[in-house]
């Protein structure tokens, strides 16, 4: 490559780093510019990987971000619990600042994924924006990150999300065609008036790894009650299986938190 186009860099790109993957790179492709690697809550590990494989050349973090649906706790039909929008920007800023800023001698540069939506097991999982534009707080967390100081207007707080008075990660069993409470907590830290959007979905089947395309489940309509408000009436599909309950709280100024809850429906038909 360095032959034919002397003016560009080259790069390989790895899920995390070793030594035996560290050997094999430098035998075979000695003549790198730097190491691309992708990493996200193993990101923790980084520092020490590195040191570890001992390579000793620049690289570079071309994805990192939000906590993998790989890396995360599952319920005990298998869906995995996703963070909510606030705990995801604090993980950002924790991973920035222990272990990007102080490695800048030989870690060249970083790419935080994803800087745009997508669908990856849920909408939210992995993009800073939701679908239809609005800015997350993992945006104001690289605000930070790159101004040193935070944006005039922040997205709201995502403080908890309850159904029937429980987490997501307690194994929300519920039965059909019953009622139920949701209740959403969020703090606006510049006053902003919050406006609610709640969504059930039914729960994602898609196996695909590497990010490969993913279809976004069907939104089930005409369940939710006070759906504008942040405590609803959430009635149950008449359909037993596993859905996901979503919920957005916009502040007005092109800003939104989110969090969503998992939670099987038994006895349906």
């Amino acid at each position: 490559i360095h032959e034919v186009d002397p003016r560009h860099l080259t790069t390989t790109t790895t899920s995390g780093i070793n030594k035996e993957l560290a050997d094999v790179i430098k035998g075979r492709a000695p003549d790198l510019d730097f190491l691309s690697i992708q990493v996200y809550a193993a990101i923790a590990n980084l520092p020490n990987d590195i040191k570890k494989s001992g390579w000793t050349g620049p690289y570079m973090i071309t994805e990192w971000g939000a906590t993998g649906h790989w890396e995360v706790a599952v319920t005990d039909w298998g869906a995995p619990v996703e963070q909510n929008s606030t705990i995801k920007a604090e993980r950002y800023l924790e991973r920035y600042n222990s272990k990007i800023a102080p490695y800048m001698n030989q870690c060249i540069g970083y790419y935080v994924f994803l800087w745009g939506q997508k669908q990856e097991r849920t909408p939210t999982w992995y993009g800073m924006f939701l679908e239809d534009g609005t800015a997350t707080a993992c945006v104001d967390a690289m605000h930070y990150v790159w101004n040193n100081t935070w944006p005039e207007n922040r997205a709201p707080k995502m403080e908890a999300l309850l159904l029937a008075e429980k987490k997501a990660h307690e194994n929300i069993r519920l039965k059909s065609n019953q009622s139920y409470e949701a209740k959403a907590i969020v703090l606006d830290v510049d006053g902003d008036e919050i406006a609610y959007k709640w969504e059930i979905k039914a729960e994602s089947n898609a196996d695909q790894e590497g990010g490969d395309a993913e279809k976004i489940p069907d939104t089930i309509t005409g369940l939710i009650e006070n759906s504008d408000s942040e405590i609803i009436t959430l009635t149950t599909p008449d359909k037993e299986g596993p859905y996901r309950l979503f919920v957005y709280a916009y502040d007005g100024n092109g800003h939104a938190a989110h969090a969503n809850i998992p939670f099987f429906v038994e006895g349906g038909i």
